[in-house]
């Protein structure tokens, strides 16, 4: 007799997120059954110890399970244990498909916080069909990339009075340096994810031509991209941009909903915050240059090896401080722009409506925040999901859940507030 799945395991736990999501889990899933697993069970010990003593929790309970992207069969076995498997076990192009397969394969659901173009695209074409049919729920960028994005648009169509035609997001994630001992706001693993997808830019747009094959309509007015560097009203930051991150998955919610609910599709375009004029300016020829130094062995030897002189150390091996991961902030300023009610959409757009999203620790307390959260809705609230299953990205799955009131309310999660009706 096969025994009773428990709720959730967390795939990944002693790496640097990991341990962040595990001490989360600790209060955010306290009504659920929860383990964690990884390849080394000494560490998972010492981990649960630690966090024992930190948050004076008996956590001798929680169970281990030992699971190795090397060794399939423990995948699968830890696949067949839970309900769901929050995988924070990156890179996922390399690491992420055999515990995706073993996922639905076993009617498990996962979620992920990974936001590699690649490894997203390649799930989606090849197992969408199966975890369909198993009833298996698949979502990936269930994390600072691109919950927040998408929960932003979301929030800001249910606070417009009419159609909405457009949505331009200004996003900066604001360090606040308690340590001087270091500048890093990310761990190289982030830096990683971000090398492959652009070494592998040319199969990326190929995946994505074959996913996105519905056929939209023509949307007017289009919504073009700012190439020059933009100071919005109300903010003390230059912001340049960029389309490479939240956008494609934005994009792909808007196109699901208009084939499954014949919903007018938002168009969205993203710019990226920065201190100074000068950077802003720089920001694409750096963009560039690491895209182009992403092609060839030797330089992306060098872009892996040493993250921190190519990003003044914005990001390192050793990833952020807790003192300076902790006060850290992400602002997002949503420019929604439509027709108000009663007037024809042939007409110039006549409505703008402005909200903003904040929230503390982005890069990490926030990500495991998010991860967790979408995890416990689809455990609570599957039913209110699209389908009885398949891979989808987070703002069509969620969107009829009360994700976005749950990650609002929770004491670490998001806040949103409408600036302009």
């Amino acid at each position: 007799m096969q025994a009773e799945k428990i709720d959730a395991i967390i795939f990944g736990a002693t790496g640097f997120t990991g341990q962040i999501v595990v001490e989360n889990a600790i209060e955010i899933f306290n009504n659920f059954k929860w383990g964690i697993a990884g390849r080394n069970e000494l560490k998972m010990k010492e981990l649960l110890e630690k966090l024992s003593k930190r948050t004076q929790k008996d956590l001798s309970q929680i169970p281990i399970v030992v699971a190795d992207v090397g060794d399939q069969k423990s995948i699968e076995n830890m696949a067949n244990k839970c309900k769901i498997v929050l995988n924070c076990c990156g890179p996922y192009h390399l690491y992420g498909e055999i515990v995706v397969k073993a996922c639905v394969e076993a009617g498990t659901h996962h979620v992920d916080i990974s936001g590699e173009p690649q490894y997203i695209a390649a799930m989606q074409l090849k197992y969408h069909d199966l975890a369909e049919s198993k009833g298996s729920y698949i979502i990936s960028n269930c994390a600072l990339e691109s919950v927040p994005t998408e929960l932003g648009v979301l929030y800001a169509e249910n606070n417009f009075p009419g159609i909405v035609n457009s949505v331009e997001l200004y996003g900066a994630v604001v360090p606040n340096y308690q340590d001087s001992t270091s500048k890093a706001i990310l761990n190289s693993s982030t830096w990683d994810s971000a090398i492959y997808s652009m070494q592998y830019a040319r199969e990326i747009m190929n995946l994505e031509s074959q996913l996105n094959k519905e056929k939209l309509p023509r949307l007017r007015p289009k919504l073009w991209m700012k190439l020059y560097p933009q100071k919005p009203e109300g903010s003390n930051k230059y912001f340049a941009s960029f389309p490479i991150t939240d956008q494609p998955v934005v994009e792909r919610s808007q196109r699901l909903f208009f084939v499954h609910e014949n919903k007018r599709p938002i168009q969205v375009q993203m710019y990226l915050g920065f201190a100074s004029l000068f950077v802003a300016i720089m920001f694409p020829l750096f963009l560039l240059m690491i895209i182009l130094m992403a092609q060839c062995g030797c330089t992306r030897k060098l872009l892996f090896k040493y993250p921190h002189i190519f990003t003044k150390g914005a990001i390192s091996h050793q990833g952020p401080t807790e003192a300076n991961r902790k006060v850290a902030e992400m602002i997002y300023i949503f420019k929604a722009k439509g027709w108000q009610t009663g007037t024809p959409e042939s007409q110039p757009p006549n409505k703008q409506v402005i909200v903003r999203l904040t929230g503390k620790d982005p890069c990490y307390g926030l990500t495991s925040t998010c991860l967790l959260m979408c995890a416990k809705v689809i455990l609570e609230e599957h039913q209110k999901m699209p389908g009885n299953g398949g891979i989808f990205p987070p703002g069509f799955a969620f969107a009829k859940t009360q994700l976005l009131e749950k990650i609002g309310s929770y004491k670490s999660g998001l806040k949103f507030e409408v600036l302009k009706k």
